[in-house]
């Protein structure tokens, strides 16, 4: 293991020789004879939240007896008009409620994901760093030992017991270098099983910047109600009708520059097929016994068809 600036650890991924994820580095502990790792996990948790679009929508229902864009600064006038808001005050959730309950209106909601950190509370020492590795998925740590397998209480097992495709389906795959390649996609019939990896990378791609594009168009017309109501024309459709196609589609034959901008995309840029030899173990993330360089040389496929055949 090369040296590697601290700050440059933070956020590396530390997964166990069982396969099973130990956390996110956090930040390390130095004392005059060992070195530990401090660690976080990553829990993702559902959270009931006030639907804001659908409210607005259902405010305008109530109100207009229709759901339009032009009508949403209508609402707000009326928000503040009952409210006894100031004329240019902001309407934010909190009103869209207070006004929704005036109306005896049920508040929508919807379950949202979100991620929230946990500090893990026992630390690592990193002399049981057996593989640290980079790629372009994210940094990695392979210890040589069963550290989160024990703390789980799961046991420890010889080999590596067959999984069906929806137990191994979008599991991370780590090489035996701790080089994250991509992710596991299902299992193939065959003597022995098999399995199929994605290797994923991040390709920059150009998209339609439409944040951008609206303020171009916005900044032709004196409010975006006249802006809707040009397209509308020309398309030959009603002003609540226009859509982000309409929109761009009639930017184009205006002859207004799309802005664009650059977005990172993660695609599957190979597959893989390896045999069950091949995976060291199954646990959150699936360890392979080869590197990424081994196994795409076929010469590690060879070794394991001559084992078979042996």
């Amino acid at each position: 293991m090369g040296y590697i600036e601290e700050e440059e650890f933070i956020g590396t991924l530390v997964v166990d020789s069982e396969g099973y994820i130990c956390g996110r580095v956090a930040s390390f502990e130095i004392t005059p004879d060992r070195v530990l790792m401090r660690l976080y996990k990553e829990v993702d948790e559902k959270k009931e939240v006030v639907d804001v679009e659908k409210l607005k929508e259902m405010l305008m229902m109530s109100l207009f007896n229709k759901v339009s864009p032009k009508h949403e600064e209508k609402l707000y006038k009326k928000v503040r008009k009952e409210l006894k808001l100031p004329s240019k005050a902001p309407v934010t959730e909190k009103e869209l409620m207070t006004f929704a309950r005036l109306l005896g209106l049920d508040i929508p909601t919807k379950k949202v994901r979100s991620t929230s950190r946990v500090s893990v509370d026992e630390p690592v020492d990193m002399e049981l760093i057996e593989q640290v590795n980079e790629s372009p998925l994210g940094k990695a740590v392979i210890l040589k030992e069963p550290w989160e397998a024990r703390r789980r209480g799961v046991p420890i097992v010889e080999g590596v017991p067959y999984k069906s495709t929806e137990e191994v389906r979008g599991k991370l795959v780590l090489d035996s270098t701790a080089k994250i390649i991509g992710h596991a996609q299902k299992i193939l019939i065959g003597r022995p099983l098999g399995l199929r990896v994605a290797l994923k990378a991040y390709r920059e791609e150009e998209e339609v910047d439409f944040e951008a594009l609206m303020g171009v168009l916005s900044s032709r017309f004196k409010n975006p109600k006249a802006l809707f109501k040009q397209i509308a024309r020309d398309l030959g459709i009603k002003p609540d009708q226009v859509t982000r196609d309409h929109i761009l589609s009639w930017a184009e034959m205006a002859g207004v520059e799309i802005p664009k901008k650059k977005v990172r995309k993660l695609v599957t840029k190979n597959i893989l097929d390896l045999p069950w030899m091949a995976i060291r173990k199954i646990g959150d993330v699936i360890l392979l016994n080869k590197s990424l360089e081994e196994l795409l040389s076929g010469e590690a496929l060879v070794r394991y068809a001559e084992e078979l055949s042996a």
